[in-house]
């Protein structure tokens, strides 16, 4: 009874892993891939101390209103089937500590593709070895590792494509309100054109008197073309008090502003 009970205390206690627990790391964070191009390359980084194995998938993520992705079975567009148009290499490698590897993707896009944006997602999934998920004989205790994955959009543009964003009125909601239990900025944005509208939402407060300062941003920000609306809510350094001017922009990759607005309070 005695070493049944040490057993079973010994599985409620899970090591931490060391400073040489696998992290990885996918650059650039998104591919977009023009008209005219034919493909494009990302490079995974093993950002650990030790050697790590890799595998490279394909999915079909689905955005939601909130931002939420949805992991599908289907290609998000019947025409665009990335298993039979992408090919990418190398699909498996193993990397030293601190290694890098390139991978290549190419496209062979259908003849009679039908202009617009297709989208998939280019995953890297670190292995999870033997060794990794063992018993310790002599230990009361279990070392645990699990598989480590990092996922990034790859957009695909074909033909004439055009993208924009409209922003709705916004609301502020009081850091007692919030989950993050910080002030945060609610907000919808409609997405318009045919294709992904990408870029760096800010929020910019300027009290009477003073100078605009930075309170909020997102980089990064996606709406792909399976919605027409994103939901926001973007944490704020400060909850706008007083008299003064908010400015609210929404910037494209290029530094061209598909919207902004101002507000008095």
């Amino acid at each position: 009874m005695k070493k049944v009970l040490c057993l079973f205390l010994s599985l409620l206690f899970v090591i931490p892993l060391s400073s040489a627990e696998a992290r990885i790391d996918i650059v650039p964070q998104k591919i977009i891939v023009e008209s005219r191009e034919r493909g494009g390359e990302v490079t995974i980084l093993n950002l650990s101390n030790e050697e790590s194995s890799y595998r490279i998938t394909l999915k079909n993520l689905q955005q939601n209103i909130d931002g939420i992705y949805t992991d599908i079975k289907q290609p998000l567009n019947s025409q665009f089937d990335p298993e039979k148009i992408v090919r990418f290499s190398p699909k498996q490698f193993t990397l030293p500590p601190r290694g890098k590897q390139k991978i290549r993707i190419t496209l062979r896009k259908p003849s009679d593709l039908e202009q617009g944006e297709y989208r998939f997602h280019l995953q890297a999934l670190q292995h999870r070895r033997p060794q990794d998920l063992k018993l310790e004989e002599n230990s009361k205790a279990v070392v645990l590792k699990m598989n480590t994955g990092i996922s990034i959009p790859v957009i695909v543009r074909h033909g004439i494509t055009s993208s924009g964003a409209q922003l709705g009125q916004p609301s502020f909601i009081s850091a007692n309100q919030t989950k993050s239990e910080k002030p945060e900025l609610h907000m919808s944005i409609s997405r318009e054109g045919n294709a992904s509208t990408v870029g760096l939402l800010q929020v910019l407060w300027q009290p009477t008197g003073e100078n605009a300062r930075r309170i909020g941003r997102i980089t990064n920000l996606n709406i792909f073309t399976e919605i027409d609306k994103r939901n926001i809510k973007l944490p704020l350094s400060e909850m706008p008090v007083g008299s003064g001017k908010i400015y609210i922009r929404f910037v494209g990759e290029d530094g061209s502003i598909f919207d902004e607005i101002s507000l008095d309070l």
